[in-house]
């Protein structure tokens, strides 16, 4: 290796320094600190929106298969 390509290692060294292998008790996460639960009332509120956006999407569809139904040609 000449004198240059020594100085030009020198000045840019590796760009991960060299580190021990962790040990298992530094690679766990925390543990998650628990949510509070939500009143029942609430939960039975959301689920009822969640089943009636699903039976307006359910109708949509339907409206659209009927629509291509009838634009298919008979076969």
């Amino acid at each position: 290796m000449s004198g240059r390509e020594e100085r030009k290692k020198a000045s840019f060294p590796s760009p991960l320094p060299l580190r021990r292998p962790e040990g298992p008790e530094e690679r766990k996460w925390p543990s998650p600190t628990p949510l509070p639960m939500p009143p029942a009332e609430d939960i039975g509120k959301v689920l009822k929106e969640i089943l009636n956006r699903l039976d307006a999407i359910e109708k949509q569809l339907e409206r659209i298969e009927k629509m291509l139904m009838e634009k298919q040609p008979p076969l």
